[in-house]
């Protein structure tokens, strides 16, 4: 299984360098789009990013792990990774 990261690049940062970074902008803070999710989804979309930075082409924006491994690594429940 292979998740993306929608608009990775623009919150990806440093791609040359370990550890990789991520960039979380201030303008979030006016995006409609981000405050339209839930409030547990706007706290796990930054983990997320986390995680794709681990990839081995920093600017897939994938995560290539399935939902139980994402909720292992973030001391998370499978289900509140899915939801």
């Amino acid at each position: 299984m292979t998740l993306r990261i929608k608009n990775w690049s623009s919150f990806q940062s440093y791609k040359d360098r370990r550890p990789p970074w991520i960039r979380l902008h201030k303008t979030m803070l006016d995006d409609f789009e981000f405050h339209s999710m839930s409030v547990n989804a706007r706290a796990l979309l930054p983990m997320l990013w986390l995680l794709a930075s681990e990839d081995q082409n920093p600017v897939s924006g994938a995560i290539r792990f399935g939902y139980e491994k994402i909720a292992f690594r973030l001391r998370l429940s499978k289900k509140d990774v899915e939801n």
